[in-house]
Parts: C-alpha cells; structure tokens; sequence
C-alpha cells in the first residue's frame, strides 16, 4: 500500500487528509448553497410588491389589522399579544372565498414580509380575498400555540363574516416552510379545525413544507455540515414550542405524515431539488408518499435547482405555481 503515491506517508495521514479535505469541500459547498439560496430568495420573493398593495390599501382604508386575541386574553397572556391578522381583499373579487397565508419561519421567527405580503398582494390581483396570520413563534410559542391561534383567528373571521365580506365554505389553506407544517397539522384530526367547529379545509397549498420533523440520524445526510443545521431546524421549532425537556416528543408531535387520514383534504404542494434547510427528500417527498398511502387527492411539484424560501418563486423554475394552485383549490 505505501508503492501508492496516496499512501506514501502512511495510512492514517491519508485518512486524516481526506477527513480534512472532505470537510473543507463539504463547508465550502454549504456556503455556497446558503448563499445562494438567500440570493435567489431576494430575486423571487417580490417584497416590494406586497409592501407596495399593503400601502395602497391603507391608503383607501380597507386593510385590516386587528389581534386575533382579546384584551383580557392578552393581559392574561403576553405570549398572544403579538398574534395578528391581516386582511388583504380583493379588488374585484371572483367570490366570497378566502385563502389563509401562514408565512414560515421555524417557528422561531415569522417571513411574514417574504412569504405573506407579496404572496396575498399576488392573490388580490387574481380576485381572491386574503388573509396573513401572525402566529405564536420564537419565546412566545407554546404547546400548539400556533395551532390554537390559526384555530382562533379562523373563528374570528367566521363570527365577522359581514365585516370581512367572505364565507367560510371552501376556504384553503397556504403555509410556507414551519407554516406548511401548520397548515399540515391543522387540516387533520387532532388540533385542527374539528376542535373549532370550522369546515374542513377545501385545500392544502404547501411551499417547502417542513413536515417531517425527525432526528437527523433517522435521515442521514452524506454533508455534516447540512446534517448540523438539520439538527439545529429539526430541534429549534420543537424546542420553541415544547422547551428543552420534552424536545424529543416534540419532534414526533410535529411530524405531519403522523396526522394524515383518507380524508385529508385535497392537497397542493411544491418544493425545490436544491433545499439545504428543508431538504425535499426528507420532508415534502415523505409527505407525498404518505397521502399516496391514504389515497388523498394532490398534486405535488418539484423544481431541479430551486431552494428553500422562494416565496412567490418568480424568475426560477417554480414561477406559475401560485396560479396552478389556485386553479387545483378552485377545482375542489
């Protein structure tokens, strides 16, 4: 072994180097995938036309923003003074009918600006009435926390039906990464619409869902480096919501593919080939496999190259999917 130029200076300085080596292309792969994620996120998402529609219907006094919870809620429990819902209606409505955005996050931060803001200014221009909820995340979530606040704040539109000028009848749906997760959850049988008296969903619209929220080792990554930061996003939503000592029964807790039955809702999801944060492989693709098993009507589109928070995914390879969305709710 040592006639072999690798070897030439033993066995273990070989292994050491190739340890070194693969550790140093590994991170600097890494780097390169994050980087480029958040530059393709900045190009996609079209911040500035959420912003711009927030502006406008401001200006005409028909954007709403109100808490989901009560005053004496809210005094009890400072956790739920930051839960908002924001209405953003159309123009010129199709119908009556409404889609709820859950932004992601991790459940420890909201993308509120990315990935509910320009996605409900998106909905508006195609005649659907829209709402943005702001959920418990971070140091203010709780034990289902953010699916009590979904729960509540659907109630709060139901009772203010004339208010808001919307039905309750064929309502979706859409969540984003750790909102995907919501949405997951919500549209099963446990802690979700039944315990609110609400309709089933008529749809399930999921970008980059986060649903399988299992050990890394139950998944193994052949990159350390993403392997850490699966841990780091696999414990931090389960951490935020459940706390550290009931961390691991958290993580099956928030596993989707768990909650599914043969009449989940009919369900629309995408997701990108190129996810360092999310990968699709461990997530959306379980996810897809699971409502095959239950035979529940969906639709699922995977992008080669699109990574995580794309939002609205203008200018990559996942621009349209929004349409096509509205268009498999429509037809349910």
């Amino acid at each position: 072994m040592r006639n072999i130029y690798l070897f030439a200076n033993g066995f273990g300085e070989t292994v050491r180097t190739l340890i070194i080596a693969y550790l140093i292309l590994t991170f600097v792969f890494t780097v390169y995938s994050i980087a480029r994620m958040y530059y393709i996120e900045h190009k996609s998402n079209n911040v500035k036309t959420g912003r711009t529609r927030v502006k406008y219907l401001q200006y005409t006094g028909r954007f709403i923003q109100m808490p989901v919870y009560s005053m004496e809620e809210m005094a009890a429990d400072k956790h739920k003074r930051d839960v908002k819902l924001m209405y953003f209606p159309a123009d010129n409505p199709k119908s009556k009918r409404f889609i709820m955005i859950l932004p992601g996050g991790g459940y420890a931060h909201l993308c509120t600006k990315q990935e509910g803001y320009p996605v409900a200014a998106t909905l508006n221009k195609m005649g659907i009435n829209a709402f943005v909820l702001e959920y418990s995340a971070g140091r203010d979530c709780e034990p289902y926390s953010p699916m009590i606040d979904l729960g509540t704040a659907l109630v709060l539109i139901k009772d203010n039906l004339e208010k808001f000028d919307v039905v309750m009848d064929g309502y979706a749906l859409m969540g984003f990464s750790a909102g995907g997760n919501l949405a997951g959850i919500f549209s099963s049988h446990k802690f979700g619409y039944l315990d609110y008296q609400l309709p089933k969903p008529a749809a399930v619209i999921l970008g980059y869902p986060w649903t399988c929220v299992n050990d890394w080792l139950h998944h193994p990554y052949w990159n350390i480096w993403i392997g850490l930061l699966g841990i780091w996003l696999s414990n931090r939503g389960s951490f935020y919501m459940f706390g550290l000592r009931h961390i691991r029964k958290g993580r099956q807790m928030l596993d989707v593919q768990k909650y599914i039955g043969d009449d989940y809702p009919p369900t629309f999801m995408y997701s990108g080939s190129w996810d360092v944060l999310v990968p699709a492989s461990r997530h959306a693709d379980v996810f897809d496999a699971a409502l095959t098993e239950h035979g529940v009507k969906h639709v699922y589109e995977k992008y080669f190259g699109v990574p995580h928070g794309i939002g609205l995914g203008l200018h990559t390879k996942a621009e349209g999917w929004l349409e096509r969305a509205v268009e498999f709710w429509e037809a349910n």
